[in-house]
C-alpha cells in the first residue's frame, strides 16, 4: 500500500514542486536556492501527511487529509502562476529578439536607401555637369554666329524641363506608423513581466511554506498512532494489555513462586 501512496505522491506533489522549482531557476535565478528550500519544506510536510496518515487514528487521519488538500491547493495555484509567468517571459524574450531583428532589417534598409540617394545625387551632379558643358558649348557656338542668326536660333530653341526625381521613402503611411507605435507600447519586456508577477508568486510561496510549517507543528502535537487500525489510539491500549487476564495469571504465578521461595 505504501508504494501506491508513493506513486500518487510523486505525481501530485513532487512533480508539481519540481516544475515550480524549474520555473524559479529560469525566471528568478537569484532567489532559486531559498525558493527551492521552501518547496522542499512543502513537499516534505505533504509527504509525511500522505505516508503516515494510514497508521494514525481516524481523527488525525482526517486532519492529515484536510491539511494535505489545503497545502496542495496553494501548490496548484503557485504552479499555475509560474506556468503563466514562464509563458509570458518566453513570449517577451521572443518579442525582444524579433524587435532586434526588425531593427537590424530597418537599419539595412536605411543604409540601402542612403546608398541609393547618394547614387541619385551623383547622377544628378553628373547630369548637371553635362548640361553645363552643353550650355557653354552652345554659347561658344552662338558667339561665333552673326547677330541676326543668333535671334533666330534662340527663338527656335525651346527650354527643356527635366523632371525632378523624388526619392522613395521607406516610412509607411501615418496610420501604419501609429499602429506600429501602439503595438510596441503594449509589448512588455521580460523585466516588466517579472515586475508584474513577482508580488503574487512571492505571496503564494510564503503562504505555501507557512501553511506547511504550521500544519506540521499542529500535527506534531495531535498525532496519535493506530497501527492495528482498530480505531483506538495505541497509547490507550497499553494499560489494557498489561491488565489482561493472561498477564494477570502470569503475574499471580510469579508472585506465588516468590512466596514459596521465601
Amino acid at each position: 500500500m505504501y508504494w501506491r501512496k508513493s506513486i500518487i505522491y510523486v505525481f501530485t506533489v513532487f512533480l508539481p514542486a519540481l516544475m515550480v522549482g524549474i520555473s524559479n531557476f529560469h525566471v528568478f535565478p537569484d532567489a532559486f536556492l531559498l525558493a527551492t528550500l521552501m518547496l522542499l519544506v512543502t513537499a516534505g510536510v505533504a509527504g509525511v501527511f500522505s505516508y503516515f496518515s494510514g497508521d494514525a487514528t481516524p481523527k488525525v487521519r482526517r486532519y492529515c487529509i484536510l491539511a494535505d488538500v489545503a497545502i496542495c491547493a496553494i501548490l496548484c495555484v503557485n504552479l499555475a502562476g509560474h506556468w503563466i509567468l514562464s509563458r509570458e517571459v518566453s513570449a517577451a524574450r521572443q518579442g525582444v529578439e524579433e524587435r532586434h531583428t526588425e531593427e537590424d532589417r530597418d537599419e539595412r534598409r536605411r543604409a540601402a536607401e542612403a546608398e541609393r540617394q547618394l547614387q541619385l545625387k551623383q547622377a544628378d551632379a553628373e547630369l548637371a555637369k553635362q548640361q553645363t558643358a552643353q550650355i557653354h558649348a552652345e554659347r561658344r557656338r552662338l558667339a561665333q554666329l552673326p547677330i541676326e542668326q543668333r535671334h533666330s536660333v534662340l527663338s527656335a530653341t525651346k527650354p527643356e524641363t527635366r523632371p525632378t526625381i523624388q526619392p522613395m521613402s521607406l516610412v509607411p503611411p501615418g496610420s501604419a506608423v501609429a499602429a506600429v507605435g501602439v503595438a510596441e507600447a503594449h509589448r512588455l519586456s521580460p523585466d516588466q513581466v517579472r515586475d508584474k508577477w513577482w508580488w503574487f508568486l512571492t505571496a503564494l510561496a510564503i503562504a505555501e511554506c507557512a501553511a506547511s510549517v504550521l500544519a506540521g507543528v499542529v500535527l506534531s502535537g495531535v498525532w496519535e498512532w493506530d497501527r492495528n487500525h482498530d480505531g483506538i489510539p495505541d497509547h490507550l491500549q497499553q494499560p489494557t494489555l498489561v491488565n489482561s487476564p493472561h498477564n494477570m495469571q502470569e503475574n499471580y504465578q510469579r508472585a506465588r513462586g516468590l512466596d514459596s521461595g521465601k
